[in-house]
């Protein structure tokens, strides 16, 4: 049985992947559900970055979206529920900035039960997770 992490994480791979060359690095880059790896409601799209705190939280939130829109395919575009964008001092993205260190295109890692910020983490796929 296929899950939507195994066919959603490669395809969003490639948009967050489009958006770092168009854009600029992300301070963290993941795929999070507070509901396991095959979530009923949907992934979440977190996203912190240098270039989403200058554009301001509204306005980033379009360039990912749309990037998205544009960069998914149809069964994966169902499969992401919700774009957040976070400042990258926000106490979430600084703890998993800490605990998950990559920095390389591709090396993205799963994690599962975890807590960052005081958010519980059931499932998530870090594409990138850097710190200042």
């Amino acid at each position: 049985m296929t899950t939507y992490a195994e066919t959603t994480q490669p395809d969003v791979q490639r948009v967050v992947e489009t958006l770092r060359t168009q854009y600029g690095e992300f301070s963290l880059a993941m795929l999070y559900s507070d509901d396991g790896l095959s979530p009923a409601g949907g992934w979440n799209l977190i996203v912190a970055a240098p270039w989403t705190d200058a554009l301001g939280k509204a306005e980033a939130t379009g360039v990912v979206v749309r990037a998205l829109s544009k960069g998914l395919s149809l069964e994966n575009k169902h499969a992401i529920s919700r774009v957040t964008v976070l400042p990258t001092r926000e106490p979430f993205v600084r703890d998993l900035t800490f605990l998950y260190r990559i920095t390389s295109p591709g090396s993205g890692q799963w994690v599962q039960n975890i807590s960052a910020g005081g958010i519980p983490i059931d499932a998530a796929y870090i594409f990138y997770s850097r710190g200042e």
